[in-house]
C-alpha cells in the first residue's frame, strides 16, 4: 500500500468487493475514497489504518461492494414527465385505458392537450383495437395523444389529426404508416414510425421549470436501484434539461447523450448542443433507427409474420441507412442504430461492414439498439466489426408470447444473449425506460432465467441463450463504460477510478438466481458521495 495517498474522506469496510469479472469476487475487503476518486482498495487492517478524524467510515456487514450501474438506453426524461400523464401501462382492457384517459380529459381545461402512453393493442384482443371515434367519444374539446408501449405507435382523436393537417389525402410518409379505415383512405388515428412526427413537433414541450421536480424524483428512484449513469437516446431538448442542471449542481446522474439524426444534415450541424463544463455529460454519438418494434409488427423482417404477408417497416431503406451512417463516421460519431428484426440487423450489420476499417481507424464504437431477433448467420458478424449489441433483456419478459405469435420457431434466436457472447460481441444492458421498468435485477435475473414476467415458476424460454451473472453484471458495468469509451474512469472498482459504486445485501453470484429479484441496494455512492442509503 502506497504512503504517498490521500488522506480518504470516504472508507468502506467489512465487505466482498467485486472488482471485475475477470477476478473471483470477494478477493478484497475494504475500499477508500478521496474526493471523487477510489485511492485504495485492500485488506481491512490495510484501508482502516488510512482513515483520520474527517472519514466517513462505513461498516458493510458482509454486503457486496459492487460497480454502480448503468442503464444503457434510455429516455429519462420521458420516463420523468410521465408522472404527470396518462399511464396507460397494464391496462388490460381497452374500456380500463378510455376510463383512465376520461378521468384526467375532466380534469384538463378545452383546447389543452392531454398526453399519455403505454398502451398495448396486444392485450386487448383482436376485436377491440384503438380508434379515433373512441377517443372522441371522450373529447373534441381537447387533443389526445396517447403513445403505444412500445413507442412506435400514437393513438390520436381528430383535432390532432386536423391540427397536424393529416386526413385522407395525406400521403404515408416514407418509413411510416396512417392507419386508415378498410374500404376508403380515411385515418382512423393509428400512426406508425415517421408518421407520428407531425404530432410530436405539435405536442408543446415541458418546460425546465416543470420537468426540473420530476427529474430530481427520477435521480433519485434510480440511485434506489444502483444506477449512477445512463446512455440517454433523447431530444436536444432533454439534453438541454441536463445542461441546465448541471449547471446548478444538480445533475443527479450522468448522461452519455445520443443526439437524433437531423443534427447530421448541414443546415442543422451548427445547432447540436456543445458539452457543458463539468464531468456529468457527455455526446458520443447519433441515434438512428432501421426499423420499428415487435409490439407494433413494424419490425422490419427478412420473412413475414406469421399469419400474414406484412414484413413490417424500414424506418430507413438500406441505402438512406447506408448514406446516413457514412455521413456520421465522416464527421466522427459513433452509431446508435435502432434495429429489432432479422431484416433490419441484416442492413445494419452489412452497412457498418462497408465502413468497418474507418470506423475502427477512428477508434468509433458503432451499437446496435435492442439487436432482438437475428439471423443465425449473422450473429457472428458483431464481433469483427467491433459493433456492440446494446439489449434490453426486460423487454424479454414481456414479448414471450409476441415472440411466439408473430416469430415462431424465428424466436430461438431472440435475445441471443450466449450465442452473440460465444461468438465475441460485447453486450451492453439497459431498459428502455420507460417502456419498461429499469430495475436492473429484474434484467440480470432475466439475462440468466430468461422467464415470462420473470416468474421462477414459469419454463425459461430458450434457455440455451442464458448468461451467467457475472457476465450480466458486466454488460451493465465495464462492457457499458466501454461503449461510451469511458473504461478508463467507470464500470470497474480500481485504485484512480471514479467513485461510482453500490453495496448490496446478498451474494448475487452464489445464491439461487431467484435472490436477484429481491436484492436491495443499501448504499449508492455517485462520485465519492453517498447519494442513497437504505431504511
Amino acid at each position: 500500500m502506497p504512503h504517498s495517498l490521500p488522506k480518504p474522506t470516504l472508507i468502506f469496510h467489512h465487505c466482498n468487493i467485486f472488482q471485475s469479472g475477470d477476478l473471483p469476487p470477494g478477493r478484497f475487503r475494504a475500499l477508500a475514497v478521496s474526493d471523487n476518486r477510489i485511492v485504495a482498495i485492500g485488506t481491512e487492517s490495510e484501508i482502516l489504518a488510512l482513515a483520520d478524524a474527517q472519514t466517513e467510515v462505513v461498516d458493510g456487514n458482509g454486503g457486496w461492494l459492487l460497480p454502480a450501474l448503468s442503464d444503457s438506453h434510455t429516455h429519462v426524461c420521458e420516463y420523468a414527465a410521465r408522472k404527470q400523464r396518462v399511464d396507460l401501462t397494464g391496462c388490460g382492457s381497452i374500456e380500463e385505458a378510455l376510463e383512465k384517459i376520461r378521468r384526467t380529459v375532466e380534469a384538463k381545461p378545452s383546447n389543452s392537450w392531454v398526453l399519455g402512453g403505454g398502451w398495448d393493442k396486444n392485450r386487448w384482443g383482436e376485436n377491440t383495437q384503438p380508434h379515433k371515434r373512441l377517443l372522441d367519444q371522450i373529447s373534441r374539446q381537447h387533443y389526445l395523444v396517447l403513445q403505444s408501449k412500445d413507442w412506435h405507435s400514437l393513438w390520436v382523436n381528430s383535432p390532432v389529426l386536423e391540427v397536424c393537417g393529416i386526413d385522407a389525402t395525406t400521403a404515408d410518409p416514407e418509413g411510416g404508416v396512417i392507419d386508415r379505415e378498410p374500404d376508403s383512405r380515411e385515418p382512423t388515428g393509428i400512426l406508425r414510425e415517421t408518421a407520428c412526427r407531425p404530432v410530436y413537433q405539435a405536442v408543446p414541450p415541458l418546460t425546465f421549470e416543470e420537468i426540473s421536480p420530476l427529474l430530481q424524483d427520477t435521480f433519485r428512484e434510480f440511485h434506489q436501484w444502483g444506477i449512477t449513469s445512463v446512455h440517454s437516446m433523447e431530444t436536444a431538448d432533454a439534453f438541454s434539461h441536463y445542461t441546465r442542471l448541471e449547471e446548478k449542481g444538480e445533475l443527479g446522474l450522468r448522461i452519455f447523450w445520443y443526439f437524433p439524426r437531423q443534427f447530421l444534415q448541414a443546415d442543422n450541424r451548427a445547432n447540436l448542443p456543445h458539452k457543458q463544463s463539468g464531468d456529468r455529460i457527455k455526446i458520443c454519438g447519433v441515434k438512428l433507427f432501421a426499423d420499428g418494434a415487435l409490439g407494433s409488427q413494424s419490425a422490419a423482417m427478412l420473412e413475414p409474420y406469421r399469419g400474414g404477408d406484412n414484413t413490417g417497416i424500414e424506418v430507413m431503406s438500406a441505402g438512406e441507412l447506408e448514406e446516413t451512417i457514412h455521413r456520421a463516421i465522416k464527421q466522427g460519431w459513433s452509431c446508435a442504430v435502432h434495429a429489432i428484426g432479422d431484416r433490419a440487423n441484416r442492413n445494419v450489420l452489412r452497412t457498418f461492414a462497408k465502413f468497418s476499417e474507418h470506423s475502427q481507424t477512428a477508434g468509433l464504437r458503432h451499437r446496435i439498439e435492442h439487436a432482438q431477433l437475428l439471423h443465425p448467420d449473422d450473429i457472428p458478424l458483431f464481433a469483427p466489426q467491433n459493433v456492440i449489441a446494446s439489449m434490453q433483456p426486460i423487454h424479454l419478459t414481456t414479448d414471450i408470447p409476441l415472440i411466439e405469435k408473430f416469430w415462431g420457431e424465428r424466436g430461438r434466436y431472440a435475445f441471443a444473449f450466449r450465442s452473440l457472447k460465444t461468438n465475441g460481441a460485447r453486450l451492453i444492458f439497459g431498459s428502455d425506460t420507460p417502456v419498461e421498468t429499469f430495475n436492473p435485477w429484474k434484467g440480470i435475473y432475466t439475462a440468466r432465467e430468461r422467464k415470462y414476467r420473470c416468474d421462477p415458476a414459469e419454463t425459461s424460454f430458450y434457455p440455451e441463450e442464458s448468461i451467467s451473472i457475472n457476465d450480466a453484471l458486466e454488460a451493465y458495468t465495464r462492457q457499458s463504460a466501454y461503449a461510451v469509451s469511458e473504461e478508463a474512469h467507470l464500470g470497474t472498482l480500481e485504485a484512480g477510478k471514479l467513485a461510482d459504486f453500490i453495496l448490496v445485501d446478498r451474494d448475487v453470484f452464489h445464491l439461487p438466481a431467484e435472490e436477484l429479484l429481491y436484492t436491495r441496494v443499501l448504499f449508492t455512492v455517485f462520485e465519492g458521495k453517498i447519494v442513497y442509503r437504505a431504511r
